[in-house]
Protein backbone atom coordinates (compact mmCIF):
# COMPACT_ATOMS: atom_id res chain seq x y z
CA UNK A 1 0.00 0.00 0.00
CA UNK A 2 1.32 3.14 -1.04
CA UNK A 3 2.05 6.00 1.81
CA UNK A 4 -0.67 8.43 2.30
CA UNK A 5 -0.44 12.01 3.54
CA UNK A 6 -2.38 13.37 6.33
CA UNK A 7 -2.13 17.26 7.67
CA UNK A 8 -3.25 17.58 11.34
CA UNK A 9 -4.39 20.47 11.91
CA UNK A 10 -3.84 21.44 15.77
CA UNK A 11 -2.28 24.57 18.02
CA UNK A 12 -1.76 22.52 21.09
CA UNK A 13 1.68 20.97 20.92
CA UNK A 14 1.42 17.95 22.93
CA UNK A 15 -1.79 17.11 21.01
CA UNK A 16 -0.44 17.39 18.03
CA UNK A 17 2.86 15.66 18.89
CA UNK A 18 0.99 12.87 19.89
CA UNK A 19 -1.39 12.57 16.26
CA UNK A 20 1.57 12.65 14.39
CA UNK A 21 3.44 10.19 16.32
CA UNK A 22 0.71 7.67 16.34
CA UNK A 23 0.10 8.21 12.43
CA UNK A 24 3.32 8.15 11.64
CA UNK A 25 3.33 4.66 13.75
CA UNK A 26 -0.02 3.34 11.80
CA UNK A 27 2.68 3.84 8.50
CA UNK A 28 0.95 7.11 7.15
CA UNK A 29 2.75 10.25 6.00
CA UNK A 30 1.95 12.90 8.84
CA UNK A 31 2.62 16.62 8.44
CA UNK A 32 1.20 18.79 11.61
CA UNK A 33 0.73 22.41 11.49
CA UNK A 34 -0.73 24.51 14.41
CA UNK A 35 -1.35 28.02 12.47
CA UNK A 36 -4.96 28.02 10.47
CA UNK A 37 -3.31 30.79 7.62
CA UNK A 38 -0.24 28.19 7.30
CA UNK A 39 -2.45 25.45 6.93
CA UNK A 40 -4.85 26.46 4.17
CA UNK A 41 -1.37 27.76 2.58
CA UNK A 42 0.04 24.13 2.83
CA UNK A 43 -3.30 22.48 1.82
CA UNK A 44 -3.22 24.66 -1.64
CA UNK A 45 0.94 23.70 -2.52
CA UNK A 46 0.02 19.55 -1.60
CA UNK A 47 -3.46 18.67 -1.00
CA UNK A 48 -2.51 15.87 0.92
CA UNK A 49 -5.10 12.67 1.24
CA UNK A 50 -6.31 13.57 4.61
CA UNK A 51 -6.72 16.81 6.50
CA UNK A 52 -7.15 16.14 10.88
CA UNK A 53 -8.81 19.88 11.72
CA UNK A 54 -9.20 21.71 14.89
CA UNK A 55 -11.68 24.10 15.18
CA UNK A 56 -10.04 26.51 17.28
CA UNK A 57 -7.18 28.35 15.51
CA UNK A 58 -4.70 30.94 15.12
CA UNK A 59 -5.51 33.48 11.89
CA UNK A 60 -8.14 31.22 10.57
CA UNK A 61 -10.54 28.90 12.23
CA UNK A 62 -10.91 25.36 11.45
CA UNK A 63 -14.74 25.98 10.05
CA UNK A 64 -13.46 28.76 7.81
CA UNK A 65 -10.45 25.91 6.50
CA UNK A 66 -13.06 23.20 6.08
CA UNK A 67 -15.21 25.94 3.90
CA UNK A 68 -12.31 26.72 1.60
CA UNK A 69 -11.22 23.30 1.19
CA UNK A 70 -14.28 21.84 0.30
CA UNK A 71 -15.30 24.26 -2.49
CA UNK A 72 -12.27 23.05 -4.60
CA UNK A 73 -11.85 19.23 -3.15
CA UNK A 74 -13.37 16.33 -1.86
CA UNK A 75 -10.19 15.63 0.21
CA UNK A 76 -11.66 13.84 3.47
CA UNK A 77 -11.51 16.25 6.47
CA UNK A 78 -12.00 14.81 10.15
CA UNK A 79 -12.95 17.53 12.61
CA UNK A 80 -11.06 17.34 16.04
CA UNK A 81 -13.16 19.32 18.79
CA UNK A 82 -12.87 19.34 22.23
CA UNK A 83 -16.61 19.99 22.34
CA UNK A 84 -19.28 17.27 21.97
CA UNK A 85 -22.21 19.03 21.00
CA UNK A 86 -24.73 17.55 18.41
CA UNK A 87 -25.56 21.33 16.84
CA UNK A 88 -21.72 21.67 16.55
CA UNK A 89 -20.85 18.49 15.21
CA UNK A 90 -24.19 19.02 12.62
CA UNK A 91 -22.68 22.17 11.38
CA UNK A 92 -19.39 20.92 10.84
CA UNK A 93 -20.68 17.97 9.00
CA UNK A 94 -23.04 21.06 7.12
CA UNK A 95 -20.16 22.81 6.17
CA UNK A 96 -18.06 19.67 4.17
CA UNK A 97 -16.75 17.35 6.74
CA UNK A 98 -16.68 13.63 6.40
CA UNK A 99 -16.17 13.20 10.24
CA UNK A 100 -16.14 15.01 14.03
CA UNK A 101 -14.29 13.52 16.90
CA UNK A 102 -14.29 14.53 19.87
CA UNK A 103 -10.81 15.20 21.69
CA UNK A 104 -9.89 12.75 24.46
CA UNK A 105 -11.49 9.41 22.30
CA UNK A 106 -9.25 6.31 22.01
CA UNK A 107 -6.20 6.82 19.76
CA UNK A 108 -7.57 3.63 18.08
CA UNK A 109 -10.75 5.28 17.54
CA UNK A 110 -9.38 7.90 15.62
CA UNK A 111 -7.41 5.67 13.22
CA UNK A 112 -10.07 3.46 12.54
CA UNK A 113 -12.01 6.54 11.66
CA UNK A 114 -8.96 7.98 9.15
CA UNK A 115 -9.08 4.65 7.35
CA UNK A 116 -12.44 4.46 6.88
CA UNK A 117 -12.75 7.96 5.80
CA UNK A 118 -9.43 6.94 3.08
CA UNK A 119 -11.54 3.81 1.98
CA UNK A 120 -14.74 5.40 1.47
CA UNK A 121 -12.78 7.81 -0.64
CA UNK A 122 -11.06 6.04 -2.87
CA UNK A 123 -14.15 3.21 -3.19
CA UNK A 124 -16.11 6.80 -4.63
CA UNK A 125 -13.17 7.51 -6.79
CA UNK A 126 -13.14 3.57 -8.09
CA UNK A 127 -16.99 3.14 -8.77
CA UNK A 128 -17.25 6.85 -10.29
CA UNK A 129 -14.13 6.62 -12.25
CA UNK A 130 -16.46 5.18 -15.18
CA UNK A 131 -19.80 5.10 -14.27
CA UNK A 132 -22.73 7.41 -14.94
CA UNK A 133 -26.53 6.79 -13.79
CA UNK A 134 -29.52 8.12 -15.91
CA UNK A 135 -33.19 7.52 -16.11
CA UNK A 136 -35.83 9.84 -17.39
CA UNK A 137 -35.38 12.30 -15.43
CA UNK A 138 -32.15 12.33 -13.19
CA UNK A 139 -28.84 12.53 -14.58
CA UNK A 140 -25.49 11.22 -12.21
CA UNK A 141 -22.12 11.73 -13.31
CA UNK A 142 -20.05 10.12 -10.32
CA UNK A 143 -16.81 10.88 -11.69
CA UNK A 144 -17.21 14.98 -12.17
CA UNK A 145 -20.04 14.63 -9.22
CA UNK A 146 -22.58 16.52 -11.02
CA UNK A 147 -26.26 16.04 -11.14
CA UNK A 148 -28.95 17.21 -13.15
CA UNK A 149 -32.89 16.40 -13.43
CA UNK A 150 -34.61 17.20 -16.76
CA UNK A 151 -31.40 18.85 -18.01
CA UNK A 152 -31.49 21.37 -15.57
CA UNK A 153 -27.88 21.30 -13.24
CA UNK A 154 -28.85 20.44 -9.49
CA UNK A 155 -25.87 22.04 -7.29
CA UNK A 156 -25.56 19.69 -4.19
CA UNK A 157 -23.10 20.00 -1.02
CA UNK A 158 -20.40 17.15 -1.07
CA UNK A 159 -22.54 15.32 1.38
CA UNK A 160 -25.90 15.88 -0.49
CA UNK A 161 -24.11 14.30 -3.42
CA UNK A 162 -22.73 10.94 -1.31
CA UNK A 163 -26.08 10.68 -0.04
CA UNK A 164 -27.84 10.79 -3.75
CA UNK A 165 -25.22 8.51 -4.79
CA UNK A 166 -25.33 6.29 -2.21
CA UNK A 167 -29.64 5.73 -2.80
CA UNK A 168 -28.97 5.72 -6.53
CA UNK A 169 -26.42 2.67 -6.73
CA UNK A 170 -29.12 0.79 -4.71
CA UNK A 171 -31.70 1.93 -6.73
CA UNK A 172 -35.33 1.11 -5.01
CA UNK A 173 -33.68 -0.56 -2.15
CA UNK A 174 -34.71 0.49 1.46
CA UNK A 175 -31.71 1.90 3.13
CA UNK A 176 -31.68 2.64 6.68
CA UNK A 177 -30.65 5.90 8.53
CA UNK A 178 -27.66 3.89 9.86
CA UNK A 179 -26.85 2.48 6.83
CA UNK A 180 -26.77 5.98 5.15
CA UNK A 181 -24.63 7.50 8.54
CA UNK A 182 -22.53 4.86 7.71
CA UNK A 183 -22.16 4.90 4.08
CA UNK A 184 -21.65 9.08 4.21
CA UNK A 185 -20.30 10.23 7.22
CA UNK A 186 -18.99 6.47 8.69
CA UNK A 187 -19.40 4.90 12.04
CA UNK A 188 -20.16 6.21 15.38
CA UNK A 189 -23.31 8.83 14.93
CA UNK A 190 -26.24 7.36 16.76
CA UNK A 191 -29.36 9.86 15.34
CA UNK A 192 -30.65 9.97 11.88
CA UNK A 193 -31.62 13.70 12.93
CA UNK A 194 -28.59 14.00 10.50
CA UNK A 195 -30.05 11.94 7.65
CA UNK A 196 -33.53 13.40 7.87
CA UNK A 197 -32.33 17.10 7.70
CA UNK A 198 -30.14 16.48 4.35
CA UNK A 199 -32.55 13.98 2.91
CA UNK A 200 -35.00 16.81 3.23
CA UNK A 201 -32.73 19.50 1.80
CA UNK A 202 -31.63 17.04 -1.43
CA UNK A 203 -35.62 16.69 -1.75
CA UNK A 204 -36.21 20.10 -1.83
CA UNK A 205 -33.65 21.13 -4.65
CA UNK A 206 -34.44 18.09 -7.00
CA UNK A 207 -38.13 18.99 -6.51
CA UNK A 208 -37.03 22.42 -7.19
CA UNK A 209 -35.40 21.64 -11.23
CA UNK A 210 -38.49 18.90 -12.08
CA UNK A 211 -41.27 20.12 -14.48
CA UNK A 212 -43.44 17.46 -12.50
CA UNK A 213 -42.40 18.39 -8.35
CA UNK A 214 -45.22 15.96 -7.62
CA UNK A 215 -43.29 13.25 -8.10
CA UNK A 216 -41.05 12.08 -5.56
CA UNK A 217 -37.46 10.76 -6.61
CA UNK A 218 -36.88 9.73 -2.63
CA UNK A 219 -39.34 7.78 -1.26
CA UNK A 220 -39.69 6.75 2.53
CA UNK A 221 -40.34 3.32 3.00
CA UNK A 222 -41.67 3.41 6.71
CA UNK A 223 -39.86 1.32 8.87
CA UNK A 224 -37.10 0.13 6.20
CA UNK A 225 -35.69 3.74 5.24
CA UNK A 226 -34.94 5.75 2.30
CA UNK A 227 -34.71 4.92 -1.05
CA UNK A 228 -34.49 6.65 -4.83
CA UNK A 229 -37.32 5.52 -7.25
CA UNK A 230 -36.33 5.78 -10.91
CA UNK A 231 -38.39 8.16 -12.69
CA UNK A 232 -39.97 7.84 -16.19
CA UNK A 233 -40.13 10.91 -19.09
CA UNK A 234 -43.32 11.86 -19.73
Amino acid sequence: MSEQNILVVEDTPDILQALLTALNDAGYNATGISDGGDALRAFYQSPPDLILLDLMLPKLSGTEICKRVRAVSDTPIIILSAVEDEAQKIHALTIGADDYVVKGAGIGELLARVKASLRRVRLNRETGSSTHYSDGLLQVDFTRQAVTVEGRNVELTPIEFKLLAELVRHEGKPLSSNELLEAVWGTGYETDSLVKWHISRLRRKLSAAMNRPELGMIVTRRGYGYAYQEQAAA
